[in-house]
């Protein structure tokens, strides 16, 4: 019984055996060129073995690769028949491909890894200053915006107050054709707020944004987070996955960018919060509108207002909108 509690990957090994398939250059090899073949569309295509190894692997002897190919078929490689690919399941075939009508290709766990290989690549170093159409809330001065070391910050260069700073890949700088220095730094900016959005509202949504699991949450004092931003918030909410160990912080106010209310009193007003870059959204961005009512229960409470018009609402321990009035 205690050993079907063991944790296991998709292919049924433990991780740690897992991980270790991968510490071979034909191994990684294999798995780079099965992506490399798929591109960016349409269903992975079968290569056959003699196509692989010309691919992966050319100067190593057939048996040889063939032994370093079997190692990954289950976890992150399966051979097929031709006909089966990209339809009913196909289930890995032991021994050494010969016929023209069987092939490999990635696993879901192959794709997934080398897909975050992938995400996270990039030719050289990116140290990028991106130009920034948006004030501060809090000064008045004009914000900047740099990519370096595969993080945004967005921040005030004049009080300082950093509204954003996301681990964000460096995809979001690539163009189709051009590489990163000819892609318009809207596009830039764009493509990161997108991605920050879905990960962060993931996470507001009790779920998290890299393994599906469920997430912890706890109101926090920003003082005690170590997070370089804590100087003027006035609560934070921590989210957390006790499956791949993700972690991250929300303002009350980006927790509140799921409520339904809000997302339609906002629309109603002329801004709209499922497309605006959360650095653009004051009551999200900063704390100026969010009062802590108490802390023994937490009671947080955030006034978005427009003009004369207020939509007041308050969160309680459970994260949950216990009062909501205009």
């Amino acid at each position: 019984m205690r050993e079907r509690d063991e944790p296991r990957t998709h292919g049924r090994l433990p991780p740690e055996t897992a991980l270790s398939l991968l510490s071979n250059e034909v191994r990684a090899a294999v798995l780079w060129q099965l992506s490399e073949a798929r591109g960016g569309g349409g269903p992975p295509p079968l290569l056959s073995f003699s196509e692989l190894k010309a691919l992966a692997a050319p100067d190593v002897d057939s048996s040889r690769f063939n032994y370093h190919l079997q190692q990954l078929v289950g976890p992150y490689v399966e051979r097929v028949d031709d006909g089966d690919a990209w339809g009913e399941a196909s289930r890995p075939v032991p021994g050494m491909a010969g016929d023209p009508e069987e092939g490999y290709q990635l696993t879901p766990e192959g794709t997934t890894l080398i897909r975050t290989v992938r995400a996270w690549s990039a030719e050289g170093e990116i140290d990028r200053e991106l130009a920034i159409d948006h004030d501060c809330d809090y000064c008045g001065t004009g914000l900047t915006a740099r990519y370096e070391s595969a993080i945004l910050a967005v921040q005030c260069p004049g009080c300082e107050y950093l509204y954003d700073y996301n681990l964000t890949p460096p995809g979001v700088l690539e163009g189709a054709d051009d590489g990163f220095a000819d892609v318009d730094d809207g596009d830039v900016l764009d493509r990161a707020a997108a991605y920050n959005r879905a990960i962060r509202l993931a996470f507001a949504r009790g779920v998290c944004p890299y393994c599906g699991n469920g997430v912890d949450a706890e109101f926090q004092d920003p003082e005690t987070t170590g997070y370089p931003r804590g100087d003027r918030r006035a609560a934070l909410i921590r989210r957390g996955c006790s499956h791949c160990g993700n972690k991250d912080n929300l303002t009350v106010g980006e927790l509140l960018l799921r409520e339904p209310r809000l997302v339609s009193f906002c629309l109603d007003h002329g801004l709209d919060v499922t497309r605006t870059p959360i650095w653009g959204i004051e009551f999200a961005a900063t704390d100026r509108h969010t009062t802590v009512r108490s802390t023994d229960p937490w009671a947080v409470a955030v006034d978005v207002t427009f003009a004369d018009d207020r939509l007041t609402l308050v969160v309680d321990e459970s994260l949950t909108v216990v009062e909501a009035g205009e």
